[in-house]
């Protein structure tokens, strides 16, 4: 057996496998012999029919993929063994030839990582500030959530809470009727079509309207899509919102004894939420900017598995919703294909951050101990509601583990680029002297 390679673009391999002819010849009636098994010649038994005759009666060319059938995966093992090639997947068999047997392969191989100069990335800090005007917005949403609506003798207003019996029909036929409906009229308000709070506006209680207004195109009630109805309205009750004003008794209300007290807690509250904000920011940007930096290579049949991992996920989310993901496509007008089209940059950016972030593990030698990975898994049961034991089962699972393991490592990853970008990162030594350190370490602690 001949065995050649050529590396190819994007981490895949071209291998050309060689057959000497008595082993070609050999597979050959080897394979004849399993299709006379498989098929009835006639005059013979199972097995036992001659080669020329098997070829005569079903051809050269079903002897021929027979014998690689049986012959190619155990040709591929030798020739990856005698190279010392180990593949990231299964090869793809591109073409077969004869006289001599020739298998032409493409070799999918692991992808490389080179992170650049990761360790030279640094970023000031973003500035968090919390302004009066920020404050003042609470406080306005907690005077609207403590509003009154109080009765008014005048025409309605954007604004106003209203009581009032709706009927609309298309072509003579009733499709809506509300007796006491209560609604404030929005201008971006789409109940029950849009345009219809503002048609509102300016009728006193008591007044009846009719006008007309189309249903949008993209209604929910196909039917209705897009045709003009006629509303009738009947004006009941018209209320305008009255806010409390902004003092200790607002403050009261939300639980604090003055508004100093308030606005003091709102100042922390939302400095800690722009610092949370502002944290994520900035592990986004280091890690843009890590990435960037970064040459990432890998088969094309990683990216599909990526993809495949973001469709199953989304079905997964449309599930809990009561949607199947043929529902989903079909609603948007997609084919699984359209769909896997559109998924394929994010799943190429969350593929390389993901190597990236592989390759900052095993160059800052992060680790995690199983009794860390028990005590997550442990945590994680706790958070559990009874019903999840499936869930639950999986973390204790092998490949639960496995999984959790993964992420903590991803997560440390993410904490140490932080920490190389604020300049905090500590010092990494040479793996000759950080195993002398380690060995001092421990004579020190057994001393």
């Amino acid at each position: 057996m001949k065995v050649t390679t050529e590396e190819l673009e994007n981490c895949q391999m071209a291998m050309t496998i060689e057959v000497e002819d008595a082993e070609a010849e050999k597979a050959l009636r080897n394979a004849a012999r399993t299709l006379s098994r498989k098929f009835k010649i006639p005059g013979f038994r199972p097995g036992k029919a001659p080669y020329n005759v098997v070829v005569r009666l079903l051809g050269i060319e079903a002897v021929q993929e027979q014998a690689v059938e049986e012959l190619g995966q155990k040709l591929y093992k030798q020739a990856l063994e005698e190279k010392g090639i180990e593949p990231y997947a299964s090869a793809s068999l591109d073409e077969v030839t004869w006289n001599p047997l020739t298998l032409r392969l493409t070799i999918p191989m692991p992808p490389r990582v080179d992170l650049g100069a990761y360790r030279d990335v640094r970023l000031p800090p973003e500035e968090v500030v919390v302004t009066d005007e920020q404050i003042n917005q609470v406080l306005e949403n907690i005077r609207k959530q403590n509003a009154m609506w109080q009765p008014v003798e005048r025409p309605a207003r954007l604004g106003d809470m209203i009581t009032a019996d709706i009927e609309a029909t298309v072509g003579g036929q009733v499709v809506l009727k509300n007796e006491g409906r209560e609604m404030i009229l929005r201008e971006d308000s789409r109940y029950p079509v849009p345009g219809f709070g503002q048609a509102l506006v300016g009728m006193q209680p008591g007044e009846e309207k009719t006008f007309e207004l189309p249903y949008p195109e993209d209604y929910y009630n196909r039917e209705l899509a897009g045709q003009q109805a006629t509303f009738h309205v009947l004006m009941d009750t018209i209320k305008e919102e009255v806010l409390p004003p902004v003092d200790d008794a607002l403050a009261m209300s939300a639980g604090y004894e003055s508004l100093d007290l308030l606005r003091e807690d709102i100042r922390a509250e939302l400095l800690e939420q722009a610092q949370r904000e502002a944290n994520n920011r900035f592990v986004t940007t280091v890690m843009d900017r890590v990435v960037e930096g970064a040459t990432v290579a890998f088969p094309p049949i990683m990216l599909e598995h990526e993809i495949d991992d973001m469709v199953k996920e989304q079905q997964q989310r449309l599930e809990q919703r009561g949607m199947s993901l043929e529902e989903f496509l079909k609603l948007r007008g997609q084919t699984e294909e359209d769909f896997r089209q559109e998924l394929r940059p994010y799943a190429e950016k969350r593929l390389r951050q993901s190597l990236v972030l592989g390759g900052v593990v095993q160059a800052e030698r992060l680790s995690v101990e199983s009794s860390e990975i028990d005590e997550q898994i442990a945590s994680l049961a706790l958070s559990l509601d009874e019903e999840d034991d499936d869930l639950k089962e999986f973390l204790f699972s092998p490949l639960g583990k496995l999984s959790v393991g993964s992420d903590m490592l991803t997560r440390r990853a993410l904490e140490r680029l932080v920490a190389i970008a604020q300049g905090k990162a500590p010092e990494l030594l040479p793996e000759s002297e950080e195993s002398v350190a380690d060995t001092s370490t421990s004579d020190q602690r057994e001393e």
